[in-house]
């Protein structure tokens, strides 16, 4: 282990010097650098679909359907395998999961979830033509959200899951009429049924329930359910395979599928299905096909884009190999005849540029793979290109500690400040010593003096990028490396507004205990002192008063009752006040925290709103309380062993015309280099790399583990010379016009990223660029419809 990681010359070494200059999109080897680090090379033919697929369906023509689920439109498409292209699309208010078709012989029916509509659509196929029929379960106000869809022909009826309801609906298959509701867990996903009995996937609840499909109406048109002892399987199971008395479960909480025997409700085994036996949360399983033989098991693995090839002959699961796809698979489908698999990547070929301001919820396309099933021997060769893509695989390899500086005064304490939803263009885009685009630096030097004078003293970083898209991952990203299958399903419909808000509530499936950053450090016995991040805002806690809470429950005795969280309405120089206070306190007590979290919020912006500061005048405040808390830190006895790491959660509400995932990133310490740019490819996940070896932690998920960590930027000739702040030189008092009428609600805007995302985007460049419209949008891509 060597004492100065950055001096070391070593696999790490040359890992750094290959992302030096490395951009997000296509390599020279032919696969695609995604804007998290990870490759992808996808095997078969590419057909790019809709916003985030998660359905899929054969249809007895061998058709293919495929139903689009994310931010932008969502719908029904039908691909050709044969030409490779989409034939036919039908657009939906609202879709999600659930995809389902019964029928032969070109008399397809087709079942598709209505999501927050809380429809459910019966598309009914007579030739060349489609009838469409609607079901609604419940009035739209009702928080049902319908999600998976399983047909049971048998019993002439079609089950609908309600995953904000905690229910399952019976459908007469004829009439649509519905028959009956059934209570089962917590945040139930999908559903599968046999002849008598409907099992249902309890996404937050660890669990299956079992329902009795043979028992008997007690009235006409009425349908009285027993519903068994659910069975525990797992954390976050997902999709589902049924196969005579086996029932196979995907485990996205634990990079596993089990298989269940449905006759005794036992879990008979678990397969792990990830790229180490030993590997933490990142893999996530997440949907499931089975051979039509029933002796092989497909199974998506989101987090590695891959698809594992499971063979469940007695007498146990393996591993047979890996298959390469496109990024995020969430679905997967067999042709009738075994002979070609159908897979669904969530997030298709990659992200890309958005130079207009599109918002990244449009940047990023879906696609489906079609694969001819492969042989053993193509089959091993896909294997070692799924490991060589990855590269999570040999992170083991290059693992090299600090060991906390022990030439020098070691670095014990940092500080992690989180600020909101900037791209590197925006603000570092007038810097002529990085790759930047003048012409988008909205926030540049006259608005963001401090950040500059950060870079300019320390680390300019122009190729490094945020893992999440938007607040809502990109929080999870920032404080976990990694976000789960819950967050990323499901965030599209709440900022679509087609899905209530529900991904900061403390619950396992949302929040995973123990998961975090701060639980890593506590474990280890370290001091750990949380200011604002995951805090409620006054609109979610109006009883809190000046008390702030939090729903997490490893932050609850950790986080300073009196800092303002996403409370626009309060400076962040007053945020950095009462920080500074703390670190006074903390200097008067001869000791520091192991780390201190921070959220700056105020660069978020509340776009033009009528008579409210200025976007230019809420970034500037945030930018004079970066500086002042950084002149703090450096004036505090701990600066000599102090690293300050800030980046932006997400990079959602701006242009850039590298990607739509590149970011604002600076570091602050004595060790840091002096006067350089730093084009190594980094991510958020290589900063929570990078403050976990500081402190001497586990990797939290794969993509830490496997991220390069920030060692390139540092150096082992500490300069302990205090920063000094400089003053704001923008009127950090600038008003919108009191004339000005936006349409984003007051309320959607004193909340994070509850306002349209687009329109807030258009607002923010208007207010810099009074009379001028946005850049127009650059597209490259056609769906044929």
């Amino acid at each position: 282990m060597s004492p100065r990681p950055w001096l070391a010359v070593s696999a790490l070494a040359i890992a750094a010097a290959f992302a030096t200059r490395l951009k997000p999109g296509l390599l020279p080897d032919g696969s695609t650098l995604l804007p998290s680090g990870w490759r992808i090379r996808p095997a078969g033919r590419q057909v790019t679909v809709g916003t985030l697929p998660l359905g899929l369906a054969t249809l007895s023509d061998g058709s293919v359907l495929v139903t689009n689920n994310g931010y932008a439109e969502n719908g029904l498409m039908r691909i050709d395998p044969g030409a490779g292209a989409v034939t036919w699309t039908q657009p939906l208010a609202a879709a999600w999961l659930g995809l389902a078709r019964t029928g032969a012989d070109g008399h397809d029916t087709v079942w598709v979830s209505g999501a927050g509509t809380n429809r459910v659509y019966r598309f009914s196929r007579r030739g060349a033509d489609w009838a469409v029929d609607t079901a609604t379960l419940a009035d739209p106000t009702q928080p049902l959200f319908v999600a998976g869809i399983a047909p049971a022909p048998q019993r002439g009826l079609v089950a609908a899951v309600g995953n904000l309801s905690d229910s399952v609906y019976l459908l007469d298959a004829t009439t649509l009429a519905r028959r009956t509701a059934v209570p089962v867990g917590h945040r139930p996903y999908t559903a599968v049924a046999d002849s008598g009995h409907l099992y249902v996937s309890n996404w937050g609840d660890s669990s299956i329930s079992v329902i009795d499909l043979s028992d008997r109406p007690t009235a006409p048109g009425r349908e009285s359910l027993r519903v068994r002892p659910s069975m525990f399987v797992g954390p976050h199971p997902s999709a589902m395979a049924l196969h005579g008395a086996d029932l196979f479960v995907a485990l996205a909480g634990a990079n596993g599928v089990v298989r269940v025997d449905v006759v005794t409700g036992r879990v008979m085994e678990q397969l792990t299905v990830a790229l180490g036996p030993r590997a933490p949360v990142g893999s996530d399983p997440n949907a499931l096909a089975l051979a039509a033989d029933g002796r092989t098991l497909y199974v998506a693995m989101a987090g590695n884009n891959a698809v594992a090839v499971v063979r469940v002959e007695p007498p146990a699961m393996r591993v047979a190999g890996l298959i390469p796809v496109g990024w995020y698979p969430t679905a997967v489908a067999v042709s009738a005849d075994g002979s070609t698999l159908y897979v669904a990547n969530g997030k298709g070929a990659g992200s890309g540029a958005n130079p207009d301001g599109t918002f990244i919820g449009r940047v990023i396309t879906g696609s489906v793979s079609i694969i001819p099933v492969p042989d053993s021997t193509t089959l091993a060769r896909y294997t070692r290109q799924v490991y060589v893509l990855s590269p999570y695989s040999n992170a083991a390899l290059r693992r090299v500690s600090p060991s906390r500086l022990t030439a020098h005064p070691p670095i014990r304490h940092v500080v992690y400040i989180i600020r909101e939803n900037r791209t590197y263009d925006q603000v570092f885009g007038d810097l002529r010593q990085g790759n930047g685009d003048p012409s988008l630096a909205i926030f540049n030097d006259s608005v963001t003096p401090n950040a500059h004078a950060i870079a300019r003293r320390w680390v300019l970083f122009d190729n490094f990028y945020v893992d999440g898209e938007v607040s809502a991952d990109g929080h999870e990203w920032t404080d976990r490396a990694f976000a789960g299958d819950y967050n990323e399903k499901t965030w599209p419909q709440n900022y679509s507004k087609r899905r209530a808000w529900d991904l900061r509530n403390g619950e396992d499936l949302v929040n995973p205990r123990g998961a975090y950053l701060w639980d890593a450090a506590r474990r280890q016995g370290l001091w750990v002192v949380n200011f604002g991040e995951n805090t409620l805002t006054e609109l979610d806690a109006p009883d809190a008063g000046t008390n702030i809470r939090t729903p997490i429950p490893g932050l609850q005795d950790i986080t300073v009752s009196n800092y303002p969280g996403f409370v626009l309405d309060i400076p962040d120089t007053t945020r950095a006040r009462i920080f500074a206070d703390s670190v006074g306190s903390w200097d008067g007590q001869g000791r520091f925290p192991d780390l201190g979290i921070l959220w700056l919020p105020r660069d978020h912006t509340r776009g033009r709103r009528a008579d409210e500061p200025t976007p230019r005048a809420m970034v500037a405040d945030n930018d004079l309380a970066l500086g002042r808390i950084v002149e703090r830190l450096s004036r505090s006895p701990a600066w000599a062993s102090l690293a300050v790491f800030v980046l932006e959660d997400d990079a959602q509400n701006g242009p850039d015309h590298v990607d739509a995932h590149r970011s604002v990133l600076l570091v602050a310490s004595p060790y840091a280099r002096r006067g350089v740019v730093d084009s190594t490819f980094y991510t958020t996940s290589s900063v929570v790399r990078t403050i976990g070896e500081i402190l001497h932690l586990a990797p939290l998920s794969q993509y830490d583990a496997a991220a390069t960590p920030l060692w390139n930027a540092f150096t082992s000739r500490p300069a302990a010379a205090p920063f000094a702040h400089l003053p704001s030189t923008w009127p950090l008092d600038e008003r919108n016009p009191t004339a000005f009428r936006s349409h984003i609600p007051d309320r959607d805007l004193a909340r994070a990223d509850a306002a349209d995302e687009a329109e807030l985007n258009r607002e923010i460049w208007e207010s810099v660029h009074p009379g001028s419209a946005p850049p127009p949008p650059r597209r490259s891509l056609v769906v044929a419809r």
